[in-house]
């Protein structure tokens, strides 16, 4: 019974040992889709594990190559991220989907109309509605830092956000905001959006992965992920991996662009 259970207990740590982790870590945004892509790859790869960690574009970029061999970003890098020699590999191409309540009868929103209610120069929704809808709007943005605020504030234009607006850390928590006040907006990424809250067009194009592909829904960003020069075998094979057929089919069924 001993010489058994010594064994087993041998066993174990041999695959342990045999066993490969990747550190995944960043925008929260990205981690849905990568999820996604951990579940298929582990499925057949059996001896690699992969920890996701969902801290924001920011993390991600601030720590590729040190604490997570492979960085999310779900914004372009500034010059000076830049400059830090990381290899940058879009996996795909995301709308934001800009979201309300789904009793909300608004439809369809300017770039122009977005940016004015984010900054405060709407602040009400008779002033989009022409009546049909009156109450004061409550702004949802998500907190200093987020990738998806950054490519949403760079694409509508916006300079500086309203004071009281609501800043939310994570995509979830911008969903539920939207989905138990009648009154508010939000941004997220396109493939999270679901029946619980509503899409609005913008500048009269829907959102969706389609007209992201085509070019004419303006409101979208890439999925970046970044690395050193000492990426491990492993998460090279991983990152081949995604960007494969295989990889970029899952990308395609999960609701966001292919590259």
């Amino acid at each position: 019974m001993k010489k058994l259970l010594i064994a087993a207990l041998v066993g174990l740590l041999a695959m342990s040992a045999f066993a490969q982790t990747i550190e995944v870590g960043g925008s929260t945004s990205v981690a849905p889709l990568m999820e996604q892509l951990v579940s298929a790859y582990t499925s057949s790869n059996p001896n690699v594990r992969v920890n996701i960690n969902a801290t924001g574009s920011g993390d991600g970029i601030n720590n590729a190559g040190t604490v997570y061999q492979l960085g999310m970003s779900s914004r372009d890098l500034t010059p000076a991220e830049k400059g830090r020699g990381y290899t940058e590999r879009v996996i795909a191409i995301d709308g934001i989907a800009v979201i309300v309540h789904r009793s909300n009868p608004v439809s369809n929103l300017t770039l122009e109309q977005i940016r004015d209610i984010y900054s405060g120069a709407i602040t009400d929704w008779s002033q989009v509605t022409g009546g049909r809808k009156q109450g004061r709007i409550a702004v949802i943005s998500r907190e200093s830092g987020s990738g998806t605020r950054g490519a949403f504030e760079e694409i509508v234009g916006l300079r500086s956000l309203v004071a009281g607006a609501t800043e939310n850390t994570s995509t979830g928590a911008i969903k539920a905001s939207i989905t138990q006040n009648q009154d508010a907006i939000g941004y997220i990424s396109l493939g999270s959006v679901d029946r619980t809250i509503k899409a609005v067009n913008v500048e009269g194009v829907a959102a969706s992965a389609r007209n992201v592909a085509n070019r004419s829904y303006r409101l979208a960003r890439p999925f970046i992920l970044l690395h050193t020069a000492t990426l491990t075998p492993a998460s090279r094979a991983f990152l081949d991996w995604i960007l494969s057929r295989a990889g970029q089919t899952i990308v395609r069924n999960a609701g966001y662009v292919p590259i």
